[in-house]
């Protein structure tokens, strides 16, 4: 993806420092910042960069505004009067960073999109859910092998809502953004498509959300936020599957679960796994009287020897008889026998 060439001088040295590390620290993959002590020698390269930025007004800037757009960070408590001016933009430079960000982007032609707020998941895709009580260190390899057979024929995004799942361990992880932005950008209703695309990377044949950094926000978020978000993902990017890798349980967690189309459920072999499993059972059956179409048990098959990486587990998984058997349960497949 191409980045955003910004051409930036700040005269107040204290916020140009904080202002522009907060830039390197979460934008780095959408913005390259070009830094100026003066702006006499930013004009001269003016034609290089894709929008200014400036925080010293300094009046009407004559014809270089034609060229490119310039955005003025300006304090709204000092005695100084926005301008109407063509090309000139004033913007408040103490909000939060994300707000100036959505405004460079809008200014160069990233559209600032409102998230439908209906937080419905019905549409043209399916949401699966992968869950377990006891055989959780499973649940990661099972859903990255689920993703990976289901996007042999579609378009698929696994995202991992699951604590410490491990999923940092298997993609590149030096993105600063993620699961958590992408929770921002539900929660507020505006998002552009740019900042999205960010926080995916790829995982064998499917796409896959950078994981979160700060695990707490995974039961913070509300369901109508992962709702929305499930939506903005698939009919922003064309998913025709998403996957969740759920954890712990966020408010309301069941109704999130009930809109699923099926969920795959770690089944433990014996010991006390199969009382929390009995009574989570129970629970679900609470909400509604359809969860048994729903539900499609795993067990997770012993390993012949020591497993080594979860990369080696799956594509173990994916062409041995458990891969064969996940591939009779989608949906479709008509049993045989």
């Amino acid at each position: 993806m191409k980045r955003v060439r910004i051409g930036l001088c700040m005269g107040d040295r204290e916020y140009g420092d904080r202002f522009t590390g907060c830039l390197m620290n979460h934008y780095r993959e959408q913005l390259e910042l070009h830094i100026y002590t003066e702006t006499e020698s930013l004009w001269l390269d003016v034609a290089e960069f894709d929008v200014i930025l400036l925080s010293d007004y300094e009046g009407i800037i004559g014809d270089q505004a034609k060229e490119k757009p310039v955005i003025y960070l300006y304090d709204r408590e000092e005695d100084v009067e926005p301008r109407q001016e063509e090309g000139v933009y004033f913007v408040d430079k103490y909000q939060e960073v994300n707000k100036i960000v959505d405004e460079i982007l809008k200014q160069i032609g990233e559209e600032i999109k409102s998230v439908c707020q209906n937080g419905s998941l019905q549409g043209k895709y399916q949401v699966i859910a992968v869950y377990s009580l006891a055989e959780n260190e499973y649940q990661l390899p099972f859903a990255v092998t689920l993703s990976s057979i289901l996007s042999e024929k579609e378009r698929v995004l696994l995202v991992d809502m699951q604590e410490n799942s491990g999923l940092s361990q298997l993609v590149d992880c030096e993105s600063s953004s993620g699961l958590e932005e992408l929770l921002v950008m539900a929660e507020s209703g505006t998002y552009s498509k740019s900042r999205i695309v960010s926080c995916i990377g790829h995982l064998d044949r499917a796409d896959v959300i950078y994981p979160a950094h700060n695990t707490e926000c995974l039961c913070e978020a509300r369901s109508t936020t992962y709702q929305k978000l499930m939506q903005l993902l698939a009919q922003e990017q064309n998913y025709s599957t998403l996957v969740l890798n759920l954890g712990s349980r966020f408010v309301g967690f069941f109704e999130l679960l009930s809109a699923c189309q099926n969920i795959y459920l770690m089944k433990s072999r014996g010991g006390l796994g199969q009382w929390r499993e009995k009574e989570f059972m129970e629970e679900i059956r609470k909400h509604g009287d359809d969860w048994n179409l729903k539900i499609k048990e795993i067990e997770i098959p012993l390993a012949a020897s020591p497993v080594i990486s979860c990369e080696r587990l799956v594509e173990q998984w994916k062409w041995n008889e458990f891969g064969d058997s996940i591939r009779r349960m989608m949906p479709g497949v008509v049993p045989v026998g």
